[in-house]
């Protein structure tokens, strides 16, 4: 990779950072899928905060290193080619925290970003059994009773929070019959006893990374726990969810990469016909073809991040990114899988791994199908 426009002296110093995280994790990653493992990433993530990796885009006032998201998302993509299961943590871990960062107030901003940069835990719930990609469908409510707020529902799909000190989540707050429903994120305790956690999901891929259903029931929390403005949490909610879009196609950058090397190494070594298979020109235009999808992968990316830290709109420019890096990392590994042919279909290489993983990064965060809908809307305006 040449020189990008987008890296200072102190996102490489970052990268080298994660590079050796990476290499860390890469050892116990194998493992760890087949055990899913979460309490091992749960370890992974205490480790970057160790290496002041959690908390890169948050304010020195706050614990972080004051720098800004590109660093963050150097950092993401290296931690992705050594394990996609931490890096799928790490990266919502970084959207509790945005939330938190934009919507809160100095006093929660001091009491959860200062711990979460030191290894503390937050989890953030939009997705539900009936709200998916329909966000505005969600059904927890939080219901004032004088002095406190009383939630009630269900969060789904929720990454790390069987393991969360905190709970970044949004209810609904107007009344049942009202015409427009209002939505408030809250803030809320791991120890809170309303908090009840069902069950880690099993899943095809990232499968140590943990995948939560929680219920709240009676979950009582004061004023203090609504973070931003009472009925403004779906727009909090949203904004951070832009950035993390940008975060899960970084992560499909990394694994992409992973995936196209293990190609290379094995194409080098694997002979058929009297030579290697990497000097049959078919097997070339493979790896031509991914490292295509991977240099415009990078330079959608990081410019989608590079338009967030400069203030800009980026609607658009990240929902692409996400769209394009994500469904082309699918397509990498498949097609490192083909260069594996059968053993890759095996538990002997990692590349079945990768395979499973890269699915997961369609779905998060928005579906495919939903970021066509967001840069249609875009180009053409609402009609």
């Amino acid at each position: 990779m040449g020189k990008f426009p987008y890296f200072t002296e102190d996102h490489e110093a970052i990268r080298e950072t994660a590079r050796g995280a990476a290499e860390e994790f890469k050892k116990t990653a194998e493992e760890a899928d087949r055990k899913h493992d979460y309490k091992l990433i749960e370890k992974n993530l205490k480790r970057l905060a160790e290496l002041n990796l959690i908390g890169i885009h948050i304010s020195t006032e706050y614990g972080g290193e004051g720098l800004d998201l590109v660093g963050h998302f150097v950092a993401l993509e290296e931690i992705a080619k050594g394990c996609l299961s931490t890096a799928f943590s790490f990266n919502t871990q970084r959207l509790a925290m945005d939330a938190i960062r934009l919507g809160g107030n100095e006093e929660q901003k001091k009491k959860y970003l200062v711990p979460a940069c030191g290894g503390s835990i937050i989890s953030f719930a939009t997705t539900e059994p009936e709200a998916g990609s329909d966000v505005a469908a969600i059904k927890t409510s939080a219901v004032k009773d004088g002095g406190q707020w009383v939630i009630n529902g269900t969060k789904h799909y929720i990454t790390n929070a069987v393991f969360a000190d905190a709970h970044v989540l949004v209810a609904k707050t107007s009344p049942a019959d009202a015409q427009r429903p209002d939505f408030t994120a809250f803030l809320v305790d791991g120890d809170n006893p309303g908090v009840k956690i069902s069950k880690v999901e099993d899943k095809m891929g990232a499968t140590a990374t943990p995948t939560t259903e929680y219920f709240l029931e009676d979950c009582r929390v004061g004023d203090e726990a609504v973070l931003g403005t009472v009925g403004e949490g779906l727009p909090l909610a949203l904004s951070a969810l832009e950035i993390a879009r940008i975060g899960i196609g970084t992560q499909g950058l990394g694994l992409m990469q992973s995936a196209m090397q293990e190609a290379i190494a094995y194409a080098k070594e694997r002979v058929q016909f009297g030579r290697p298979i990497l000097r049959n020109q078919a097997i070339q235009f493979h790896i031509a073809n991914m490292s295509s999808r991977v240099e415009i992968a990078r330079n959608l990316l990081f410019h989608a991040a590079w338009l967030k830290d400069q203030g800009l709109p980026a609607a658009k420019e990240a929902a692409i990114a996400k769209l394009f890096a994500t469904e082309e990392c699918t397509w990498v590994c498949n097609m490192a899988m083909n260069v594996f042919c059968g053993p890759g279909y095996t538990t002997d290489y990692p590349i079945e791994r990768f395979f499973r993983d890269s699915k997961v990064l369609e779905m998060g965060g928005g579906t495919s199908e939903i970021m066509r809908m967001i840069i249609s809307r875009e180009e053409v305006g609402k009609f």
